[in-house]
């Protein structure tokens, strides 16, 4: 029985013994596959980039400001005498002249028979509204009907007080109306408001517009654009510019390495940007694939471009 056991101990002690030098070599073969690796270099990683050329262009910064149309002028009609409309003579939309009668109406005075009073247009212009019907009673403060001048309009827009001292008398202007779009109407300006508004710091500015065809009518919706200024300009994709911590960089390729410079930029036209500092134009500016770049990083150009706007 003794020698039983002990054999079955031995036995035992050599299997711990076994699994232990079977996980001891296991673990020495995992340590020096880890330092192999780790002594091996690590792969080269290249990024796909492609670049464009910087172009020249002009840029055109200009002054953009909203408002409405009004009439050239308007006139209220009224009659001189008291009395009761029997008959008006023209109706909304109708072109009148100066001295044409516009209306009849009969004077109601007791023990006095009168001859119907015509009411006749001071002005001249187009009936924009009958205030009053046939059988109305009317006296001289009580309007008949509006007239409106419309060969003539003007666009009446808000200009912002920072722009507004770049808007000067006679100087021409583009209008354009969401009623015509595609569309613009030349103008003019004919009258700047000597007050600003202290609610929205704009200026009213007023333009006049040839309107002979009556298509431009008084209440539209207008946005008015002058131009401030035009100037050469250097010019990249928006794409290619990047910010790292509030600074502008772009990435230029120099012999398969991204280099990284700092810019300044200045008005966004469209899809492009104006280069004011750190650019000399001669530069391949990455633009697909700048923002996973940093400097000195190993590039790939997979497309050219030339200068392009």
């Amino acid at each position: 029985m003794r020698i039983g056991k002990i054999i079955g101990r031995t036995v035992v002690v050599l299997i711990l013994i076994a699994l232990a030098a079977f996980i001891g070599y296991r673990t020495n073969q995992n340590i020096q596959a880890k330092k192999k690796a780790m002594s091996q270099p690590a792969p080269e990683v290249i990024v796909p980039v492609e670049t464009v050329q910087p172009a020249r262009m002009d840029i055109t910064e200009t002054i953009h400001a909203t408002g409405s149309i009004q009439a050239e002028s308007e006139l209220a009609i009224f009659s001189k005498v008291s009395g009761k409309i029997a008959q008006n003579l023209v109706k909304m939309g109708s072109p009148v002249q100066p001295g044409q009668v516009v209306a009849v109406v009969n004077r109601d005075e007791v023990g006095y028979d009168f001859k119907p009073f015509e009411v006749k247009c001071d002005g001249k212009g187009v009936v924009s509204r009958i205030l009053l019907n046939p059988g109305a009673s009317v006296n001289p403060s009580t309007p008949l009907m509006n007239l409106v001048e419309i060969d003539t309009v003007k666009a009446v827009a808000a200009v912002d007080e920072k722009k507004i001292r770049l808007v000067q008398m006679g100087e021409s202007a583009r209008v354009t109306l969401e009623a015509y779009p595609g569309e613009t109407f030349a103008a003019r300006v004919t009258n700047i408001s000597p007050i600003a508004n202290p609610v929205n710091r704009t200026i009213e500015v007023e333009l006049s517009l040839p309107n002979s065809g009556h298509r431009i009518k008084p209440g539209m919706y207008a946005e008015v654009e002058w131009i401030e200024s035009r100037r050469p300009a250097l010019v990249v994709p928006l794409t290619a510019v990047v910010d790292r911590g509030g600074q502008k960089y772009v990435f230029f390729a120099d012999n398969g390495l991204a280099r990284m410079i700092p810019v300044t930029i200045g008005a966004v036209v469209g899809d492009v940007v104006e280069i004011l500092s750190g650019l000399k134009g001669d530069e391949r500016i990455v633009t697909t694939g700048a923002g996973q770049l940093n400097d000195k990083d190993k590039i790939k150009v997979v497309a050219s471009k030339p200068a392009q706007v």
